[in-house]
């Protein structure tokens, strides 16, 4: 007996038996009481979620006659047809209007509230005209509409009405003339088939009250007159079921105050079948109209709990004692050989990695045991290895001349090497995550074309550092942190610096001679008075063509020098897209025909309104044309296409010229750069087309971008945004005149 009671094994079995056996008279309690509780709740849900899906419907409802009513309000000649009181030009227009849409009827009244002309569904194929001359004006929401009335939710009301159809709900809207009001409309929907259509939405019986709490429409036993006959009923029951869903003005207060919160729920018994009503306000433009309600027959949830109940507790009172049976077996296999592992698991833990199981059992603790100890004896191996490696590598980094640090992915420092910490505590009072972190957040990064990598440039205490950092991604694509590499470019940029002001002040320079040579050589001529020579005219034709490209070249190195210092200036206004590429097209063609190209221009009818500076955009351009012009010989083709993406205005040319290879593409927008292609150097030129265009697009809040294949053409796509007609106005109260602006 003590044997039985002091082993590891009855240790471990007693509590366990006594746990699951504890474990599964609870579950089988909260499990039996959550399942019918479950099921009443599901029930609740389904029930509130029909509420809402009619609350949402009857919003539906109200856009499609908001819909219909903008539809006549707007038709050619109904407007003219109701100034003019001529009945039979509305039944000219209307019907046809109303016929193919889902509303009931349509009223339309003159300013003084009386009936011009009236339409109205019967069924679902035929319409008949009501008479022309009831006065609506005394109901409050048409006078409002009338007297121009606008609240926060506009100029339209609705309301309910008791016709001879029936309750119908209305819409009204007013019509105008050239601005002027000169009359209303309202479309209705009949109510009864509203209800209808919200029973099949919802998927529930639906009842609609009005203030009192009077049952106007139901669908409740089909919510037909001959209830009674389809129920097989006596007629004096469809009386009951009306009596059993009037609401008293209490409830109805209750519902409309807690709407926005909750639904109430009520139960009612109608036709020997119980029903839950769920309640909600019916409410339309923060006007409520009524009440509404929802109902679905509640009997089977008793049926469905007991079954469930029983069901349950068969399947807890079977997998109990299973589990029992199988738990004590379990636990006296696994028990004897788990000391063992124990005391190897401890050893091991403790740095003592020689340690072995030793276990030989062909289940799964002996294959647990086998792979227990080939990983203890892997883990041995690989942590020799590691120790070498890790020096190797600790000796790699502290090599390294730039600086290195390793971030995690919570951007902690995990390594760096001696170089990194030196220009680290150079640009600040020491190194550490702190003064990382500050020179991190003073520049954005830029990411270099084609690769994941991100650059940056920061300035701090007079100087330069340049750093790269990638992700530090496994074999599998999860990231580990981040790789940084910092450098110290501040004689690099200085001699940039240097090279960008000695060649804008060359340029400055150059313009005063030459603008002196330009001014001479016109004196000359004027002078020669038609006496020079004609050879001497070609040499002075030559040196003013020759100037000019000067002064082109010139231009072009103030403008980038402009450009990087943020002093352009742009004259921005409004101007029509394509009015400005066909006025750049226009110039060009004859260009194009004396090199014998095709020359194709395809544009849109819109105009593609742009905010931006004229000159400069057809500068931009007219680069992008210089380049097909010149890179495509006699008897290729040149094509500009404009169009519309979205929300912005495009322009492709394309030509079939000689093509740029994919390494080049990546730096083709960069200055004075020209593809390397034994072609492009037979042409004349200094590499600040494309930069300056690409500059000048995206100054205007744009793009550029270039796709090409060598010896088959390139296609350069341009995208400016379009201007919204809420620019447009903002534009023309602010500014008469193109304003100019420093960028």
């Amino acid at each position: 007996m003590n044997r039985l009671f002091s082993g590891i094994g009855s240790k471990i079995i007693f509590p366990y038996l006594l746990l699951t056996l504890i474990v599964a008279g609870i579950g089988a309690f909260v499990v039996v009481n959550l399942v019918t509780g479950t099921l009443q709740e599901r029930f609740n849900n389904q029930l509130l979620d029909a509420g809402r899906v009619v609350a949402e419907s009857m919003v539906g409802y109200e856009e499609e006659r908001l819909a219909v009513l903008r539809q006549v309000a707007f038709t050619e000649g109904v407007a003219e047809s109701l100034a003019a009181g001529s009945y039979e030009s509305l039944a000219a227009l209307v019907p046809q209007i109303m016929v193919n849409s889902p509303a009931d009827a349509v009223i339309l009244l003159d300013i003084n509230g009386r009936e011009v002309f009236g339409w109205q569904r019967f069924n679902a194929s035929a319409g008949g005209e009501a008479s022309a001359s009831t006065d609506l004006s005394p109901i409050a929401d048409i006078q409002l509409v009338l007297q121009g009335f606008t609240d926060e939710y506009g100029d339209k009301r609705a309301f309910l009405a008791n016709t001879p159809q029936g309750y119908r709900l209305y819409t009204v809207g007013p019509v105008y003339l050239e601005e002027e009001q000169i009359g209303a409309v309202l479309i209705g929907s009949d109510v009864r088939k509203m209800t209808i259509g919200l029973t099949q939405n919802a998927v529930a019986r639906v009842t609609l009250y009005d203030q009192a709490g009077n049952v106007i429409a139901t669908t409740l036993g089909d919510g037909r007159d001959n209830v009674a006959e389809l129920l097989q009923e006596p007629p004096a029951h469809y009386l009951t079921v009306l009596r059993l869903l009037q609401e008293s003005p209490d409830q109805y207060r209750v519902v409309s105050e807690n709407a926005a919160l909750q639904v109430p729920l009520r139960r009612v018994e109608v036709l020997n079948q119980e029903y839950q009503l769920a309640f909600g306000d019916w409410r339309l433009r923060n006007e409520s109209y009524g009440l509404f309600s929802v109902a679905l027959p509640s009997n089977f949830i008793v049926n469905a709990a007991s079954t469930s109940r029983d069901l349950l507790n068969i399947v807890f009172t079977v997998a109990t004692v299973a589990v029992i049976l199988v738990g004590y077996w379990v636990a006296r296999r696994i028990v004897r050989p788990l000391n063992r592992l124990v005391d190897v698991t401890t050893a091991v833990t403790e740095g003592n990695l020689n340690q072995r199981s030793g276990i030989d059992r062909n289940d799964e603790i002996g294959t647990l045991a086998v792979s227990f100890d080939t990983m203890t004896e892997r883990l041995d191996e690989r942590t020799q290895q590691l120790v070498v490696q890790k020096s190797e590598l600790a000796a790699i980094l502290h090599s390294i001349a730039d600086g290195v640090i390793v971030l995690d992915n919570d951007d902690n420092i995990v390594n760096s090497n001696p170089a990194a910490q030196q220009l680290l505590a150079d640009l600040s009072d020491g190194f550490s995550k702190g003064a990382l972190h500050e020179l991190l957040n003073t520049q954005p990064p830029e990411t270099t074309p084609g690769t994941s990598e991100q650059t940056r440039r920061y300035e701090m205490h007079g100087r330069v550092l340049g750093t790269s950092s990638a992700a530090v991604v496994t074999p599998e694509g999860d990231q580990l942190g981040t790789v940084m590499v910092l450098r110290d470019i501040t004689r690099e940029v200085e001699a940039e610096n240097l090279k960008d002001d000695f060649i804008t002040g060359m340029s400055h320079e150059l313009r005063t001679p030459l603008t002196v040579v330009k001014v001479y050589i016109d004196l000359l001529r004027r002078s020669a008075n038609g006496h020079l020579q004609e050879q001497q005219n070609a040499f002075l034709d030559k040196i003013v063509k020759a100037s000019d490209e000067l002064e082109q070249h010139i231009q072009k190195m103030i403008s980038i020098s402009e450009i990087q210092a943020g002093t352009l200036n742009l004259r921005r206004e409004q101007i029509s897209f394509t009015d400005l590429v066909k006025q750049i097209t226009d110039s060009w063609r004859p260009h194009m025909e004396k090199k014998e190209l095709t020359f194709t221009v395809k544009l849109i009818n819109d105009g593609l309104p742009v905010y931006g500076d004229a000159g400069r955009l057809q500068w931009a351009i007219a680069n992008l044309l210089t380049n097909a012009c010149t890179y495509t010989a006699a008897g290729g083709a040149v094509e500009v296409t404009v169009y519309q993406k979205q929300a912005m205005a495009c322009l492709d040319i394309a030509d079939t010229g000689i093509g740029i290879a994919s390494a080049d593409q990546i730096y083709i927008f960069e200055r004075f750069f020209r593809a390397r292609n034994e072609k492009n150097y037979s042409e004349r030129g200094i590499g600040l087309g494309l930069f300056i265009t690409k500059e000048l697009i995206e100054l205007h809040g744009g793009q550029i971008s270039v796709t090409s294949k060598v010896g088959a053409g390139t296609v350069f796509r341009c995208e400016l945004p379009i201007t919204t007609a809420e620019a447009v106005d903002q534009a023309a109260a602010g500014h008469t005149h193109p304003t100019e602006e420093t960028v």
